[in-house]
């Protein structure tokens, strides 16, 4: 890999930890990195020691090690990060293939090998095993996945003024399978599109089986009828989902992790919470594009 070009830059630093602990009650509790003392209330937030607002662009070698100390949310057995650095890409994109192999979808268009500045991926990891990982486009120029199939809905959408964002490439490993970890992926997805781009709207290309899981615990609805997504070789139905609809079951139950709560939203985080991950999030999205920015001006020299 090449090296690349050193530079400068301030970022905040409102950086948060969330650490998961397991309570009887399956509430969330904090835990300082240095205080072992567990709490039984909801999450609540710590910010790390406020670090030099002076940053240098990581080297290559450097930013694997920094991808996986900046994590976005922590848990008890895994942590989130953004995607960036290519080991974090192979392995998505190895547990996107496997996934999509065992339901008999073909594979070939699902890795995640480049940078793309309109898109950020997540993956929920530990050290031995990648549990599960989730991709967020903002609609651009160059469209989204869903045109090919379901152009003139989306458009319809665009018509209308609306900021469309897609969802796509889940994958759960079925050993690390949650209802929490599911929500969590589509919170940081919700932060970025809704708190960090300004979107208005979701939509995802899903199999005609699944779709009705996603209407009850997210509240999605379908828009386009079912078609044949030649990407995986399998029948896909178009699904829709306002973000000013996830916005109001945030600020009711949010942060309630009720067990008998069949809305995914109970799991999510709260509106602070999320705005503090924000902050964390936009740092993590700075670093990622300078540091890609200088990946390429290296190639062009």
């Amino acid at each position: 890999m090449r090296n690349i070009v050193q530079t400068t830059h301030k970022l905040k630093t409102n950086a948060i930890h969330l650490i998961q602990s397991q309570t009887t009650t399956f509430r969330s509790n904090l835990l300082s990195p240095n205080n072992k003392k567990s709490h039984t209330d909801k999450i609540r937030l710590q910010l790390p020691a406020r670090s030099n607002p002076t940053h240098h662009i990581p080297t290559p070698e450097e930013f694997v090690t920094h991808e996986k100390q900046e994590y976005l949310l922590k848990q008890n057995d895994y942590s989130i990060h953004l995607v960036n650095s290519l080991k974090q890409r192979l392995d998505t994109s190895t547990l996107i293939r496997r996934m999509y192999t065992s339901r008999g979808y073909h594979t070939e268009n699902t890795t995640l090998l480049s940078y793309d500045p309109n898109q950020v991926t997540f993956e929920a990891s530990n050290s031995q095993t990648l549990f599960g990982t989730l991709t967020l486009a903002v609609d651009s120029n160059k469209g989204l996945l869903a045109d090919k199939l379901y152009k003139r809905e989306i458009d319809m959408l665009r018509a209308k003024g609306k900021k469309v964002c897609e969802l796509s490439k889940l994958a759960i490993n079925p050993l690390h399978s949650s209802k929490r970890l599911l929500a969590f992926l589509f919170n940081l997805a919700y932060i970025s599109g809704r708190i960090i781009n300004k979107a208005t709207d979701f939509v995802i290309e899903i199999n005609p089986r699944h779709a009705g899981y996603y209407k009850r615990i997210l509240g999605f609805h379908q828009i386009g009828e079912k078609r044949i997504c030649q990407r995986v070789n399998a029948p896909a139905v178009l699904l829709h989902l306002k973000l000013d609809y996830v916005e109001a079951q945030i600020a009711c139950l949010a942060g309630s992790r009720e067990p008998q709560q069949k809305s995914l939203y109970a799991h999510f985080l709260t509106e602070h919470e999320e705005r503090r991950i924000a902050n964390r999030m936009k740092s993590r999205l700075i670093e990622q594009q300078f540091y890609n920015q200088s990946q390429a001006t290296a190639a062009c020299n």
